[in-house]
């Protein structure tokens, strides 16, 4: 087939043009080096753009997904750390409390112990004991009490256990109990501690009482009291200066108060006596006795048996005749005595 000149040179172009085109038809990428100058073509499939975008899509999704769940995570983490914070603290406190609760009630134990010694001291009791010797023998029943309570228990503890465990007094959850149950220890210790200065002077005053003829000689009958009498033997009548009374020849003398044995002798009117010294020159003589267990010089206590029943010297029946002297001057026994 012939071509004119120029018809050919449109069926060239023409194909140039087709070959241009199908050269393009996919992808290309075109790379001109800077060196040589020669130019690099690079054809690229038609998927693999979408491919890329595809998986940059899912890293992304990938990325956003870890991102969510390690904020997640790490929220989770605070709240638990938090949680166990709570949970350390709210333990200091309750081991802080018990401690607390301890040291209450070992004071409560001590009020219960001075109190039963005050009672003890102030209570009236006969210390006329039987046989021919009395010994006494107080054992010391102090207890062993332990006041070093260990734990946290004031403000100031608590501030400086901040150091260690995180607490603050006032950021306490169960600072509520802690107020009351400092308020508690304020007032047993309060308590404790008037107990103790109420129990020296109980007994100061118990030692007092010691020297204070308040107990009769004899448990016995009164049969003649202090004054003026009509003598049991006749004549004119004339004053009794102290108390008769009467009680089987063997009963147990008592000594009436702490004191040391002044005299021990024998008179035709009293017979068989014996005289004790108390404090403040004060005397108490017991007559018509059958027997004297105690020798001059002796300390005697009060209770102590010191002589038996008789009925020696001027005497119509088997008694003790009961004497008090302060000063010289003859009291009335009867104003002394509260324990027949």
């Amino acid at each position: 087939m012939l071509f004119s000149k120029d018809n050919k040179k449109k069926h060239n172009y023409k194909y140039e043009n087709k070959s241009k085109s199908s050269l393009f038809d996919k992808d290309t990428v075109l790379f001109v080096s800077k060196k040589t100058g020669k130019t690099h073509i690079f054809r690229i499939p038609s998927f693999i753009p979408l491919l890329i975008i595809l998986l940059t899509s899912t890293l992304i999704t990938i990325s956003a997904t870890m991102t969510v769940i390690y904020i997640n995570m790490k929220r989770d983490a605070l709240e638990l750390e938090h949680i166990r914070d709570e949970s350390l603290g709210l333990k200091s406190e309750v081991e802080a409390l018990h401690s607390k609760m301890r040291n209450i009630q070992s004071t409560v134990n001590q009020v219960t112990y001075y109190s039963e010694k005050i009672r003890k001291v102030t209570t009236r009791t006969d210390d006329r004991k039987g046989g021919a010797s009395r010994k006494t023998s107080e054992q010391n029943q102090n207890q062993d009490f332990n006041q070093n309570g260990i734990g946290p228990l004031t403000k100031e503890e608590f501030e400086i256990s901040n150091k260690v465990t995180g607490l603050k007094y006032e950021s306490l959850e169960l600072k509520s109990l802690f107020d009351l149950a400092q308020e508690s220890q304020l007032k047993s210790s309060k308590q404790l501690e008037e107990l103790k200065k109420f129990l020296v002077e109980a007994q100061k005053a118990a030692l007092k009482l010691q020297s204070i003829p308040d107990i009769a000689p004899v448990r016995g009958r009164l049969t003649s009291s202090f004054g003026w009498r009509i003598s049991p033997f006749g004549g004119p009548g004339r004053i009794h200066f102290g108390v008769d009374i009467a009680a089987r020849i063997g009963t147990p003398i008592y000594a009436t108060a702490n004191g040391t044995v002044l005299r021990v002798n024998r008179s035709e009117d009293y017979g068989k006596f014996v005289e004790l010294i108390h404090e403040k020159k004060m005397v108490t003589r017991y007559a018509h006795t059958s027997a004297i267990y105690v020798k001059e010089g002796a300390k005697v206590k009060k209770g102590d048996v010191i002589g038996a029943v008789g009925n020696t010297g001027h005497s119509t029946g088997s008694h003790v005749h009961y004497e008090i002297e302060m000063n010289g001057k003859k009291q009335d026994p009867e104003n002394f005595i509260v324990l027949w």
